[in-house]
């Protein structure tokens, strides 16, 4: 929980048909017997949900300070019911505040046959978490560590332009549309659902000031002046006492409502709660002294206003990049910018699903290329005396590195070179395998050698090596064929035999070739029955007898 000290005062308008406001201060609230008076309170708490308010509600004067007391009945009874519960379900109570005095405003606007638009703005703070809910024209100001930032937008049509860029900050000011509401209390059915602004969640820290401000106080008073009350280090209730004297000494007559909420700590012990109360006020209502020519604006001259505003002021006011020194506020919360991120960062994040699921794709699908790409920039790189292979078929071998001089030789694909020079990107300097020195075409080479995936080359249809069988057997066949005489056939049947099987003992058998004696035996049974047909033909024929020796009797 938080320990708070608060100072509320409102000032009845000076001024008809001017907005009528009123505040719920803690569990306190103006009523109606406080009227026409100041109604001036301080008061501290170290309650687990501390909750102010304040009201604006343009319509007849009686009758909308009448609705203003309303609201703040009603409003006590809704902050009574969520105090008892010991976590807050801020999302419940805020439709539920909304809601509840929406149809309290159109039912009083019914019964007396008049328009009402209210205005509201309420800090909810629960342990040290701040919240604010906001409907309207009424402000909310955060003042930390010597800088001031706006809590609320306005939510006029004037400042829809202004968020548009149709019009400009200081244009708004003098917009006849400036009081026209977009939201308020009051919408009826027909006008639509009522939209507050809840987007303030912030954690407090020990010495923040929380500020409600009424029209008077944040429209019709300077800026210099409000901000240079607001950043001096007083008391909750001299600062209050002296934002309204200045605002009426300046002219002001009308919105004259201020709530000043100091945090003083945000980590209690168990002993600086209040015993058996959610609230310690002291409950008196604090007579505002009459106001004298120092407490009047004209005062801030001199030497020390001098240096409250060359100075002081400087280091307070949050300055927003673009704008002048006498810039109102810095908001918090950009309402345009917050709208345009939740359409954008959706859709930047879809485009980056996009691409990163096709790149993974890509890179699935072009694996294999990427590898192979980079396996042959790896391999590419040649230095003197690598081994190159020519891959194309009649490559020129010029004697010169232009494809003008002399052509010296032509090389076949698969021929290997070596790198002598390297010339230019056009040529290069190498030595053929039978010691010739050209150049030829960088285009030409390459360092793999082409024939050895090549697809078009002849497949091998049978195993080259030789038959035994049909060697032995023909010469066999010729050295009987060649002599007659059955001595001599007897010994060249025996040499051949003897040959077979030299060849077979010295040449290592095929799986698919028969063994060496598989060999020998058909071998020699081969020769042997054709050195007998022989015989047998040569020795029955009585006329290969008889010529020869015929011949041998002539010779």
């Amino acid at each position: 929980m938080s320990k708070t000290v608060a100072t509320c005062i409102a000032e009845t308008n000076q001024a008809q048909n001017m907005p009528q406001e009123n505040v719920f201060f803690l569990t306190l609230s103006r009523k109606l017997e406080d009227f026409p008076n100041e109604f001036l309170r301080t008061a501290r708490s170290t309650s687990p949900i501390q909750i102010c308010a304040i009201f604006s509600t343009i319509g007849p004067d009686n009758l909308a300070a009448v609705l203003n007391l309303e609201l703040n009945n009603e409003l006590e009874k809704i902050v009574a019911a969520a105090s008892n519960q010991p976590v807050l379900d801020f999302e419940g109570f805020s439709n539920q505040v909304i809601n509840t005095l929406n149809v309290r405003v159109c039912n009083f606007a019914a019964n007396k046959g008049q328009q009402f638009k209210t205005s509201m703005t309420m800090l909810v703070i629960e342990g040290d978490i701040l919240r604010v809910i906001h409907v309207g024209v009424t402000k909310a100001v955060l003042f930390r560590d010597q800088r001031i930032m706006l809590l609320t937008e306005e939510q006029t049509v004037a400042h829809r332009y202004v968020q548009l860029g149709s019009i400009t900050a200081e244009q708004e000011k003098t917009h006849p549309e400036n009081m026209n509401l977009t939201q308020y209390l009051g919408k009826m059915p027909q006008d639509g659902q009522v939209q507050a602004d809840r987007k303030i969640h912030l954690k407090l820290k020990d010495g923040d000031e929380l500020f409600l401000m009424g029209l008077g106080i944040s429209r019709q008073m300077p800026p210099q002046m409000r901000n240079q009350i607001i950043a001096k280090p007083v008391s909750t209730e001299n600062k209050a006492k002296e934002m309204i004297a200045s605002a009426v000494n300046y002219g002001i007559k009308s919105g004259l409502t201020f709530v000043d909420l100091k945090v003083e700590s945000t980590f209690l012990l168990p002993g600086d709660a209040v015993i058996g109360s959610n609230l310690n006020s002291d409950g008196r209502v604090a007579q505002q002294k009459a106001k004298s020519p120092e407490d009047a604006y004209t005062s801030f001259g001199g030497a020390a206003g001098a240096a409250a505003k060359g100075g002081e002021e400087e280091n307070t006011i949050s300055f927003v990049p673009g704008r002048g020194g006498d810039d109102d506020f810095v908001p918090v919360v950009n309402e345009k910018k917050e709208k345009i991120m939740s359409i954008v960062i959706p859709l930047v994040i879809f485009l980056g699903c996009v691409v990163l699921g096709f790149g993974v794709m890509f890179l699935v699908f072009n694996m294999k290329n990427l590898i192979d790409l980079d396996q042959e920039e790896t391999t590419q790189t040649i230095t003197i005396g690598s081994v190159l292979y020519v891959i194309n078929d009649n490559t020129p071998v010029y004697s010169q590195n232009d494809t003008n001089s002399t052509i010296i030789g032509y090389l076949n694909r698969g021929d290997v070179v070596t790198l002598s020079e390297e010339t230019d990107e056009t040529f290069k300097k190498v030595v053929t395998g039978d010691a010739k020195e050209g150049y030829i075409m960088s285009a030409a080479l390459s360092t793999e050698d082409p024939t050895i995936y090549d697809e078009t080359s002849s497949e091998m249809l049978e195993d080259p090596t030789p038959v035994p069988e049909e060697t032995t057997t023909t010469a066999a066949t010729e050295a009987t064929t060649a002599t007659a005489d059955p001595a001599q056939n007897t010994q060249a049947t025996t040499a051949a035999t003897e040959a077979t099987t030299t060849t077979a003992e010295t040449e290592p058998p095929e799986d698919d070739q028969p063994t060496s004696e598989t060999t020998t035996e058909s071998t020699t049974e081969s020769t042997t029955e054709s050195t007998t047909e022989s015989t047998t033909e040569s020795t029955t024929d009585p006329n290969a007898g008889v010529g020869e020796g015929g011949e041998g009797e002539n010779a």
